[in-house]
């Protein structure tokens, strides 16, 4: 088999004709028990705003330069996508797995304590982890991006691939990966749609978002999104 760890991973989840998958139940999305805070955001409006053929066509990677704040009615529109509804949530989600977490590092939202966040897709509300901000740590995990100092939040999409694997195998690897670029464009647009500015850092230093972030061996970091104006 080639080394090449890319052409190694598409080689080992290729499915064949008489392959079978797991089959299995996908393991339960993270739950925080005991978070410092919880920040309940408000109901995402669903009607009205600008025309989505307009939105897609200003949808850019664009990295924040006023470093001024953004509202909690803001953040609610931009993370609403991400929301369970009833039939799922607003992207694809290959057996229903939902190997996606999504974390902020919060350094200028109004309202709210600066520090890490786990978002909460079930009630819409964020979960403050720690009270810590760290604007020189991330500057570094993103190798020096200095749209950084200038950001509102960093949104870290993050994949937990076993809850995929445990219904397809290997091949949920794959399936993880897909289902956060499908999250990223959602949450683009929205922020978009907004006035905001949004970039996507997929070029980072994985263990030290890993650390910044306590995240357990098992889940991984994807896609780095700073938002802001």
């Amino acid at each position: 088999m080639d080394k090449h760890p890319g052409k190694a991973f598409y080689l080992l989840t290729r499915i064949f004709p008489g392959d079978r998958l797991p089959g299995g139940r996908a393991p339960a999305a993270k739950v925080y028990a005991n978070p410092l805070e919880s920040v309940e955001l408000a109901e995402p409006a669903r009607d009205g705003g600008p025309a989505v053929w307009r939105v897609l066509a200003r949808v850019a990677p664009t990295t924040p330069k006023v470093g001024a704040s953004i509202t909690q009615a803001e953040l609610s529109q931009v993370l609403a996508p991400l929301a369970v509804r009833q039939g799922g949530r607003g992207y694809p989600s290959a057996g229903g797995a939902y190997p996606l977490e999504v974390y902020l590092a919060v350094q200028r939202l109004q309202d709210t304590f600066q520090g890490i966040y786990h978002y909460a897709a079930k009630h819409h509300q964020l979960e403050q982890l720690s009270s810590r901000f760290d604007p020189q740590g991330w500057r570094a995990a993103l190798m020096e991006l200095e749209a950084v100092e200038a950001t509102a939040a960093l949104v870290v999409f993050s994949a937990v691939p076993e809850r995929s694997e445990a219904v397809f195998g290997l091949r949920g690897f794959r399936y993880a990966l897909l289902e956060v670029g499908y999250a990223v464009g959602e949450v683009m647009v929205a922020a978009t749609a907004l006035g905001l500015q949004a970039y996507p850092a997929a070029t980072f230093y994985d263990e030290e978002v890993r650390k910044l972030l306590s995240l357990p061996d098992n889940e991984h970091p994807v896609v780095v999104l700073l938002l802001g104006r």
